[in-house]
């Protein structure tokens, strides 16, 4: 999961190291890199239970559901770290985030620490970060001299089963059907020994996925995305909590590639219509009202679309949608994005505005659409930065929809609608965001009636290692070594102050470590009425799961 990290910061290092002559081993020239792995090497060893690191902790926030705690002090006595915990964790992390080797002999680091299990009350999960001090002689293994714990988070879910919050329902709502029995339950890796590379299959498993109600029974459906050369699937809810497989008798069974989806009203008919970013264009099909679609738009100018998402832009009455793109060229779609710079790209495939024109004259051609990108300023204005995500929200209250886009490789968009034309404010309403960009939602997540902005970015470990040694780019602009080092940091929050200006309170809230993150969404899981984050992450995972 750190590919990407590790090449940006080869792109960035390499011409300068290799610039000079003797230039040394990678080894040596970044022993730090070669100390985390024996750090790491000796926490997987520690015998955790005899580790008094459970610092004092005070209640901050209390319901029937969960109870969170957090360090009330740093020098409070401490408490065995395992000492809430009944029977074998669940789950045992560390991620090592700095790394200091101005003292060889007595290095430090600070990790992240993240320890789950069954507890006497539940279900509890720990978060904290460590500082350690070392004690090292030359190349040996570094012998553990002392732990400072600077933060300490405790969540527990309150139940007698002591089991966490959700549970793995997919065999119970699908496993019955033929669509997971068959194809669902192998992977990306299995189809992709089976599956013509004509069909456009895309090894790196960017399939999004619908919810809406296909067949107007008041029950919410999902419609989900599939690879070149698999069909893409419709799971009906049925009145039981299963899901019947019927994209076929839908007429929504595609096996074109296709990215993401959107379940919308383009007609105004009081049914939920389908958009697909597809890899042969954009695609719509016509709702009946009883689940049964027809195709209606094919616009074959919006290739390699990553996501798609509808908004009345110009107050006209009815849904717009706006389209992200990706790659340039049909025929990267399949490999590697090359940006330029990587910290900073722009030169990535241009996004699109289409407007809904209404009825078309002819009532078998449903609608009208027409491509206003142009038209409304959008096309000039950093258009192309590899953008994964949108979403629409009137951030300076004025009765117009706004766009916050995620872009993967450099700075977000945010722009501000005024009569239908858009300008990108990101800068100057504060949303210095260089991280890569994956997922964008809103919310007004604090309740001051101001609407709240969240990006879904990549947070990396051997990223905020490798930027802060004094190895990496020697001489380098402060500016640029920051945004190198933004990079790295993870997920970003900015709260909204109101006026079209957002304040950054990422680390401040504590929700930048959402790992390697793909999805965001605002939800309120516990219905208390404050909007809680959900962040889908991971990466796809070969038959040999530490295999990069």
């Amino acid at each position: 999961m750190i590919l990407r990290i590790y090449i940006a910061l080869l792109m960035a290092w390499l011409p300068v190291a290799g610039a000079a002559e003797g230039v040394p081993e990678p080894d040596e020239a970044w022993g730090s890199e070669v100390f985390s792995d024996l750090v790491m090497e000796a926490l997987k060893g520690m015998d955790l239970s005899v580790l008094n690191l459970r610092p004092r902790t005070e209640i901050v926030s209390d319901d029937d559901g969960f109870e969170v705690c957090r360090m009330a002090s740093m020098s409070a006595k401490r408490r065995p770290l395992l000492g809430s915990f009944v029977g074998k964790l669940e789950r045992v992390k560390f991620k090592v985030i700095s790394v200091d080797m101005a003292k060889p002999a007595s290095p430090s680091t600070r990790q992240l620490v993240t320890l789950a299990g069954p507890s006497e009350k539940g279900h509890l999960e720990m978060n904290a970060t460590w500082s350690i001090e070392w004690h090292r002689k030359e190349a040996g293994n570094p012998r553990l001299e002392s732990i400072t714990v600077e933060a300490h988070e405790e969540v527990l879910v309150k139940s007698t089963d002591k089991r966490p919050v959700f549970a793995d329902a997919t065999l119970a709502v699908i496993g019955q059907t033929e669509a997971f029995q068959k194809q669902l339950r192998f992977g990306n890796t299995y189809w992709r020994q089976r599956i013509e590379l004509f069909n456009r299959f895309f090894k790196f498993g960017h399939h999004g996925l619908a919810i809406g109600d296909a067949n107007g029974d008041g029950l919410d459906d999902v419609y989900v995305c599939q690879n070149g050369g698999l069909p893409n699937r419709l799971f009906i809810q049925q009145a039981d909590g299963t899901a019947t497989e019927e994209a076929a008798a839908s007429g929504v069974d595609l096996l074109d590639l296709t990215r993401s989806s959107l379940f919308v009203d383009l007609d105004n008919d009081g049914d939920q219509d389908l958009v697909l970013a597809a890899d042969t264009g954009l695609l719509a099909f016509r709702n009946d009202g009883k689940g049964n679609f027809q195709p209606k738009l094919r616009y074959r100018p919006v290739r390699n679309a990553f996501s798609v998402t509808a908004a009345d832009y110009d107050n006209d009455g009815d849904l717009d949608l706006y389209v992200c793109r990706y790659y340039a060229k049909k025929e990267e779609g399949a490999g590697l994005a090359i940006p330029v710079p990587y910290f900073d790209a722009n030169n990535g495939g241009g996004n699109f505005l289409i407007r809904n024109d209404g009825p078309a004259k002819r009532a078998e051609d449903w609608l009208m659409f027409s491509d206003v990108t142009t038209l409304s300023g959008l096309g000039s204005q950093n258009n192309r930065r590899f953008s994964f995500a949108s979403v629409w929200e009137d951030i300076d209250n004025d009765g117009d929809q706004d766009l916050f886009v995620a872009n993967d490789f450099g700075q977000k968009n945010l722009y501000l609608n005024t009569g239908g034309k858009f300008k990108d404010i990101a800068t100057e309403a504060g949303i210095d965001d260089g991280g890569f960009g994956m997922s964008a939602c809103s919310s007004d997540y604090d309740r001051d009636g101001v609407p709240d902005l969240y990006a879904g970015n990549m947070f990396s470990a051997a990223g905020r290692r490798v930027t802060t040694q004094p190895q990496f780019r020697p001489g380098l602009d402060l500016d640029l070594l920051t945004k190198f080092q933004r990079m790295a940091r993870g997920n970003s929050l900015f709260r909204g102050l109101g006026k079209g200006r957002f304040d950054d309170v990422s680390e401040s809230v504590g929700v930048t470590v959402g790992r390697w993150s793909w999805g965001s969404v605002f939800a309120d899981l516990n219905n208390d009425g404050w909007q809680d984050l959900v962040v889908a992450n991971g990466f796809v995972t070969g038959q040999v799961p530490d295999d990069l």
